[in-house]
């Protein structure tokens, strides 16, 4: 359940896309551990998250809904905890929540969310099952350096991939909410704003809705400033 609690801050500011009203419905499902909990969709506003729906989890089930005038990234929460990111769009939207594991789906934005985030675990399951096949290579006293290398080689190659696969999702997505939020997302995990290879390209193709969110515009001020400082 909590592997992606680390993305809600890094996917919290609002992006919106639309003008129209939409109408909502959160339906969901939980383990019974939370029966009684109220449970929120939250939204940072000026630095706060501020609740714009909520309800009690009543036999392992809930349901919210309203009207959002834009479509926008907000969060789940159970009680002062963030569980994973939602979009809130026109639609029902399932949210399934377990104890090691949260799926959000039934709306065209949920389900593209979703799936990056799903792919980007199975890459990130991809190296932690081979770094612990290098720790146990370690104990068991393995000593042929060549296949510790071959090891480091599928590793950087996963990384690559990863880093691809990133780069397209923002790319296909520069125009909806989800561009800029995983470009916050893969940003935030840089040690300081810069703008590599990778980045550049993003920005170089980039149409102006995304080079004019407020994050995007955050970040290249920050890096041409950390630039700046290296020269």
């Amino acid at each position: 359940m909590y592997r992606l609690l680390y993305t809600i801050k890094l996917l919290c500011a609002i992006f919106f896309a639309s003008s129209c009203s939409n109408e909502y419905i959160v339906k969901g499902s939980t383990c019974d551990i939370f029966d009684g909990a109220n449970i929120y969709i939250k939204t940072l506003i000026d630095g706060n998250w501020e609740a714009i729906d909520s309800c009690e989890i009543l036999h392992g089930k809930f349901m919210m809904e309203g009207e959002a005038d834009s479509t926008f990234i907000s969060a789940i929460f159970i009680g002062n905890e963030a569980v994973i990111p939602i979009v809130i769009e026109e639609g029902n939207i399932n949210v399934d929540i377990e104890m090691h594991n949260v799926t959000i789906n039934g709306t065209q934005l949920n389900d593209k969310l979703s799936h990056f985030f799903n792919k980007k675990y199975y890459y990130e399951q991809q190296i932690m099952d081979l770094e612990r096949k290098e720790a146990s290579m370690i104990l068991e006293g393995h000593t042929n350096k060549e296949d510790y290398i071959a090891i480091q080689d599928q590793i950087a190659e996963i990384g690559n991939s990863i880093n691809f696969f990133i780069e397209e999702f923002i790319k296909e997505h520069y125009e909806n909410v989800l561009g800029p939020c995983v470009f916050q997302l893969w940003c935030n995990g840089m040690p300081y704003p810069t703008i590599n290879e990778q980045i550049g390209r993003i920005l170089k193709e980039a149409p102006e809705v995304f080079l004019s969110d407020t994050y995007v515009k955050e970040f290249m001020a920050a890096a041409e400033k950390n630039s700046n400082k290296d020269n």
